[in-house]
Order: structure tokens, then C-alpha cells, then sequence
């Protein structure tokens, strides 16, 4: 007697080939009354390793993710965000509008060369050299962390995106395990059936086989009504509809985290030394608007003839030159705005100490959970393995009459519910890596 193994591995299906494999080799032990594989169990292996070997070397998960940067309708109003932010600069960089000015005297005030009856006046305010660039360079620092909440959001977004994904491609790898363990079933209760007809057995065996199928199918039912759930999830952060066709991912879940993490990269802490270089700017450009600003302009008067005499000049026009000085007369509200950027800069200096506390406790807990999940996964295949074993000496104890179909059915039942548990555990290890790509990002 040989014993027939496949040891599972991390993004294969050769434990489903190992149901598969059980399939032909009772029902054909059934028929037969011998323990021996038959040809056609060769046969099925080497075909279900070569579509698991091609069907691994896809990339849609890849795709998934370049689609969601692209489609995402958050994203994209971010990305307008910060555009539109953009236009204020040049706004800013103007200087400010022309005043013109004009009016008619009722009562001309009489002058030596005639009444003044109209006056048109042109003033131009000119800033303190270096306050329209300042003002500019405020505007498009408070524009930057636009791109900082963008960055963090796609990290978020990517994260929900691949979590999702690998709770389909989870119940996808159950759902082939649950309709291949039915052909299992259907073995059993094809070798029930003859023992029944032998009177070697009970017809409750076929009974307690249906059952069985039964609660499997419905087991089925439920996985994909989970996985429409989760594909309507994918679509929504994609923004479009998608064919529902799962391709299991080939990147591993091994994640390097470093024994003190660095998290100075992340748009989360990036963000708060974009907010207090905006705090610094407001400061410098309180100096400036603390400084006299400048008006030049230019009156024109149009003079009227004189009457009752004539003289040189009679009724000439005059044009007054004007220069004008705003001179703040208080500094306080200037000092207050510099003690307020001051005050805010110590607050986001708190709150970036914060974040980083944050993230770091996140890290953490994403290493005792991943750490615990491979220690699962390594249980559970152990646990597969021993199971396995003692299916085969079950079998042909049963096959011999020396085992009884309960304890059979009990034995295979255990094996599928460990190899569910095995999908669910590498399932937790996709995910925690997802969650260190999104606290330490990699792309």
C-alpha cells in the first residue's frame, strides 16, 4: 500500500487536487474492492497541476490597482482639488486693481485761471516689495497638502481593495475545495449504496451522506453571494463594472517590517511638515503686511475760461501727481497672528508625534496578527497532514469492514473543515501584508 500526499503551499490549489485525488480513489476502490490508485488518478493530478501552473501567472490584482489610481472618483476630485488650488497664485502674484475715479462740480470752485468743473483720479496700490511673491508662495504651499491627503487616501483605498480581493480569491479557493469534496460525497454514497445492497451496511450511511451534501451545497451558496458582495466593493472603488472572473495572485505575503520603523515617508506624517511650513509662511508674510504699502496716482482737472477776463493760461487744464503711504498704526493684530502660526505649529508638532505613536502601535499589531496567522496556517497543515493519513488507513479498514461509515465520514468532514480553516489563515496573511504596504509603503 502506498500512501498518496500533496503538501499545501501558499497560492496553489494542490490541497483541492488532493480532494479531487480522493474522489477517483474511492470511488474506483469501490468498484474494484482494492486499495490500489488507478491510472486515471495520475491522470487528474498531472492535469490540475498544469492549470493551477497557468492560471498562477496572471496579474490582475496588478491591473486592479492601476485601474483604481486611475477611475477612482475621489482620487480624481483630489486631483482637481489640487489644481484648482494651483490658480491661486497667479491671482495672487497681480498687482492690485486700478482705481479710477471721477466727479463733476456742482458749484465750480473758481481759480485764478477758471473753474474746476470735473476731476478724474487714477491710483494704483503698490504692496512692499516681496509681499505679492510671498502671498503667492503661501497660496501654493496651502495648495501642497492636497497631494498629501491624495497619497494617503490611495493607500487607503489600495488597502480596502486588495483586502477585498483576497476575501474573493478565500472563497474562491473554498468554494473549488466544497465542490470537489460533492464528488467525494457522491463516492461515498456510490460505496454506501453497494453496501447497502450487500447488506454490509445501513441505508442511514447514504442518508448521513446527503446530509452532508446538502449542508456543503449551501456552504457553496453562501461563498458566492460573499463574493458578489465583494466584487460589487471592488467595483465601486474602481467606478465601473467588472468581469467577475477571479484570478488567484502570485505575490507572496512575506513582508520585511524592520525592527524600528521609519515612517517619515508616510503622506500622514508627511503632510504635517507641509502645514507647518504653511504656518512659517503665514509668519514671514505677517512681516510684510506689517510694512507701509505704497499708492501712486494722478489727478486730472478739467478748468473752465474766465469771463471777465483774459489772461495766459486762461482755462488750462491742471494734473496733479499723487504719492500715498498706508502706515499701519498698530502691530498688534500682526503679533497676534504670528502668536497664533506659532501656537499652531506646536500643536501640529503634537499631533505628528501622534500619528507616528499611531502607526507604530498599528505595525505592532500587524506582526502579532500575521505572526499568529503563520503559526495557524503551519498548525492546520500539520494537522492536514496526520488527518490524511489516518483517511487512508480509514479507508481501507472501512473497504475491510473494519471501520465503521461514521467514523469515516467524520474523518473526511474534519479534513475539509481544516483545509477551509488553511484558506481563511492565508487569507489573514494577505491581508496583514496589505496593511504594512499601507503604514509602509512600497509603491
Amino acid at each position: 500500500m502506498k500512501e498518496y500526499n500533496l503538501k499545501f503551499e501558499m497560492g496553489n490549489l494542490q490541497s483541492t487536487a488532493l480532494l479531487a485525488a480522493l474522489v477517483q480513489y474511492i470511488t474506483a476502490s469501490g468498484r474494484a474492492g482494492t486499495m490500489r490508485p488507478p491510472a486515471a488518478l495520475v491522470r487528474s493530478l498531472t492535469l490540475i497541476l498544469i492549470v493551477v501552473g497557468s492560471a498562477v501567472s496572471a496579474q490582475s490584482l496588478d491591473s486592479l490597482r492601476a485601474l483604481l489610481r486611475e477611475t477612482n472618483p475621489e482620487l480624481i476630485a483630489l486631483g482637481y482639488d489640487y489644481r484648482a488650488a494651483l490658480q491661486a497664485s497667479p491671482q495672487l502674484r497681480q498687482l492690485p486693481d486700478l482705481e479710477i475715479g471721477g466727479g463733476v462740480s456742482i458749484l465750480p470752485v473758481e481759480t485764478r485761471l477758471g473753474p474746476q468743473r470735473a476731476r478724474v483720479m487714477v491710483t494704483q496700490m503698490l504692496p512692499w516689495p516681496g509681499t505679492l511673491a510671498a502671498m503667492a508662495e503661501l497660496a501654493d504651499a496651502r495648495a501642497r497638502p492636497v497631494l498629501e491627503q491624495a497619497a494617503a487616501m490611495q493607500l487607503d483605498l489600495l488597502y480596502r481593495l486588495e483586502s477585498t480581493y483576497y476575501g474573493i480569491v478565500a472563497a474562491e479557493r473554498k468554494i473549488i475545495a466544497l465542490d470537489t469534496s460533492l464528488q467525494l460525497y457522491d463516492g461515498l454514497r456510490t460505496i454506501a449504496l453497494s453496501r447497502v445492497e450487500n447488506a454490509r451496511a445501513s441505508s442511514v450511511d447514504v442518508y448521513r451522506v446527503q446530509l452532508r451534501t446538502n449542508m456543503t451545497q449551501r456552504q457553496i451558496e453562501q461563498l458566492r453571494a460573499e463574493q458578489a458582495l465583494l466584487w460589487s466593493d471592488i467595483e465601486e472603488l474602481v467606478n465601473q463594472e467588472l468581469p467577475r472572473i477571479v484570478v488567484f495572485p502570485t505575490d507572496s505575503p512575506d513582508r520585511i517590517i524592520p525592527p524600528e520603523p521609519r515612517f517619515d515617508d508616510h503622506p500622514l506624517v508627511r503632510i504635517f511638515a507641509q502645514q507647518e511650513f504653511i504656518s512659517r509662511r503665514t509668519i514671514a508674510l505677517s512681516y510684510m503686511e506689517a510694512r507701509p504699502d505704497l499708492a501712486v496716482g494722478v489727478d486730472y482737472i478739467a478748468t473752465g475760461r474766465r469771463t471777465d477776463m483774459d489772461l495766459e493760461g486762461n482755462g488750462r487744464d491742471a494734473i496733479l501727481p499723487r504719492i500715498m503711504l498706508r502706515i499701519p498704526l498698530s502691530g498688534g493684530k500682526y503679533r497676534a497672528q504670528r502668536e497664533q502660526e506659532n501656537l499652531r505649529i506646536q500643536a501640529i508638532g503634537a499631533r505628528r508625534a501622534s500619528t507616528l505613536t499611531r502607526l507604530t502601535t498599528e505595525v505592532e499589531k500587524v506582526a502579532i496578527t500575521r505572526q499568529d496567522a503563520a503559526d495557524r496556517l503551519r498548525y492546520l497543515n500539520q494537522q492536514r497532514e496526520t488527518l490524511s493519513a489516518a483517511l487512508t488507513i480509514a479507508r481501507v479498514e472501512y473497504a475491510n469492514s473494519r471501520r465503521s461509515f461514521d467514523e469515516l465520514l467524520q474523518l473526511q468532514n474534519e479534513y475539509v473543515d481544516l483545509l477551509l480553516e488553511s484558506f481563511e489563515a492565508q487569507r489573514t496573511l494577505f491581508t496583514q501584508a496589505a496593511l504594512i504596504d499601507r503604514y509602509l509603503p512600497r509603491r
